[in-house]
């Protein structure tokens, strides 16, 4: 056994590997994937204006205070805007390197907690796994909160696992970082993740005994010092709006109903996590039944496993019912149980290695990444017929990623779950960088406002963000456009008190012919810019599709000057 792990590479080599992976999955198409509506270009936004205007206390979307999460992830895009760009820039990917980190915390802790109960090689795998799956690499590739906060949500888990099996001198302080770190990122969404995590194992157990080793004075002054000084000066600030905005007005609404059209019934977390988990949905039920077995094992002096899998199960199982009781249900909400699921997965394929059993658990397993990889082919190949120009580089990237996803399942069912393991990593290391770099980076039809300012710098109609004229735009109203064009565009309703004040012969408009108001408003504003002698002339057209609401949109943009 000792020469066995002598032979192991070392924890340097796994966790080079580990970056790379990474970074391989998190960095492709970073720069050219346009920014997304509607939340990536909220967070983007109010990050521009906190650094256009040098206040990093309040944050704001144009002149509304945006009193929903804390400071946290902006100040992160801020540092990394100033550090990576020169002003006025608005380069997105800029914005997304704190995700990317959050990413490469989150594989970190999961490789740092599995060390704790397996091995190097099941610590790496549990790393790999969570680098590689679906869900977890879009977070990593867009400018939110939920990437960094997995990262906190991982170590924390990690420091837990540590603790839960021997005395971890560092891991208490680390709790305890991690537990403030992400406060400041996403408020109490971890907190009360690691609160069900801990009654949910009191109850199962009867033994507060290790639990008394995650109070740790250092580690409770730590977390105080990294969310006070903010927490009280937002308080300061706003007379207390921001804390009765972000839970009255944003957390308690999801609590209560579908916010934000987002609602959906019971099971959404359980039917969508094989897609989201992909590919290690291979692994996924194996993973879950390891962890239930082994919960039931003898407690023991020693027992590592029975005390893990209590720990993981108690992790993902009380949050995930939690969720889909929640009528506002997102995927990204399901995330820091990722790298418990990771950990389990790589639980099951060290058993899997060394045994012959799993019968069901394979056969399942194979046959759901054969559906899922075919759902993931034809959602890729749909979107570059429907939204760009289809190519042979996708179809033979796809081929390829299909054909290794295909191998896994053969290798899954012949009980060779390690070369499953890497038919399954290769075929998303294959197929993701050629999504986020090739296919979404070209659908065309779907970027609107990209396309909106390339259609002002074609027409030398110089953006707001640079000092233009200002913009007026009723119906096109996405956080996208602003992030494109400048802070100060006006949208929707405020046009009405624009035009009751002085019209500007600069002024641009831009209207959707395809919505159900536009001739009512083109009347009304021609009439309006007629009055004082100026006409509407139309420069350029820009159609395609709002994916936001799911609307054709033909946005036209108007120049207004003096009438022929």
């Amino acid at each position: 056994m000792e020469s066995s792990r002598q032979h192991l590479p070392s924890h340097k080599l796994y966790l080079s590997c580990l970056l790379i992976l990474t970074l391989w999955m998190s960095l492709f198409g970073i720069s050219n994937l346009p920014v997304i509506d509607r939340d990536e270009a909220r967070y983007a936004q109010a990050t521009v204006q906190m650094v256009e205007t040098d206040d990093y206390l309040n944050i704001r979307f144009q002149d509304r205070a945006r009193n929903k999460k804390p400071a946290g992830i902006y100040w992160m895009q801020a540092a990394s805007v100033k550090a990576f760009t020169d002003p006025g820039e608005r380069k997105i990917w800029a914005h997304r390197i704190p995700s990317v980190l959050g990413a490469i915390l989150a594989v970190f802790a999961t490789y740092w907690g599995t060390l704790a109960v397996l091995g190097r090689r099941e610590a790496f795998i549990a790393g790999a796994v969570l680098a590689t799956s679906a869900l977890f690499v879009f977070e990593a590739h867009i400018a939110k909160t939920d990437a960094m906060l997995c990262g906190f949500s991982a170590l924390a888990l990690a420091a837990m696992l540590r603790l839960r099996v021997n005395l971890d001198k560092w891991a208490p302080l680390l709790f305890w970082v991690a537990i403030g770190g992400a406060i400041m990122i996403k408020g109490p969404i971890t907190p009360a993740l690691i609160i069900l995590t801990l009654i949910c194992l009191a109850v199962w157990e009867r033994d507060l005994g290790w639990m008394r080793r995650l109070f740790s004075w250092p580690g409770i002054l730590m977390a105080l010092l990294i969310v006070l000084p903010w927490s009280i000066a937002i308080g300061i600030e706003t007379n207390g709006a921001f804390f009765k905005d972000a839970i009255g007005g944003d957390l308690a609404p999801k609590l209560a109903g579908g916010q934000e059209k987002h609602g959906a019934p019971p099971g959404y977390y359980l039917g969508t996590l094989p897609i989201l988990f992909w590919p290690a949905c291979l692994f996924l039920i194996a993973g879950m039944w390891t962890g239930l077995k082994q919960s039931r094992s003898s407690d023991e002096a020693g027992n590592k496993e029975a005390l893990t899998a209590r720990l993981l199960l108690c992790w993902i199982v009380p949050f995930w019912l939690l969720l889909e009781i929640v009528p506002t249900k997102l995927p990204n909400y399901l995330l820091p149980i990722y790298p418990a699921l990771a950990i389990l997965c790589a639980v099951a394929i060290s058993k899997m290695i060394k045994q012959q059993n799993y019968k069901w658990s394979r056969w399942l397993g194979g046959v759901l990444i054969l559906i899922v990889t075919g759902v993931l082919v034809a959602a890729i190949v749909t979107t570059e017929n429907f939204y760009s120009v289809p190519s042979t580089i996708t179809r033979g990237f796809v081929s390829m990623g299909a054909a290794l996803a295909m191998a896994a399942a053969f290798f899954f069912w012949r009980k060779e779950a390690l070369k499953a393991l890497i038919a399954a990593i290769m075929s998303t290391v294959i197929m993701t960088p050629l999504v986020y770099q090739h296919v979404l980076p070209r659908s065309q039809t779907l970027l609107i406002s990209p396309r909106i300012q390339n259609a002002f710098e074609n027409n030398r109609i110089i953006l707001p963000r640079h000092s233009g004229p200002r913009i007026l735009s009723p119906h096109f109203t996405e956080p996208s456009l602003v992030f494109h064009l400048g802070t100060d565009i006006v949208l929707g309703d405020k046009i009405e008190t624009i035009l009751a004040g002085k019209l500007l012969k600069s002024d641009i408009i831009l209207l959707d012919e395809k919505n159900e108001r536009f001739t009512t408003d083109f009347e009304l504003i021609s009439q309006k810019y007629n009055g004082s002698n100026l006409c509407l002339r139309p420069l350029s057209s820009v159609d395609g599709i709002n994916y936001s609401k799911g609307d054709d949109v033909k946005i036209t943009i108007f120049e207004t000057g003096d009438c022929d």
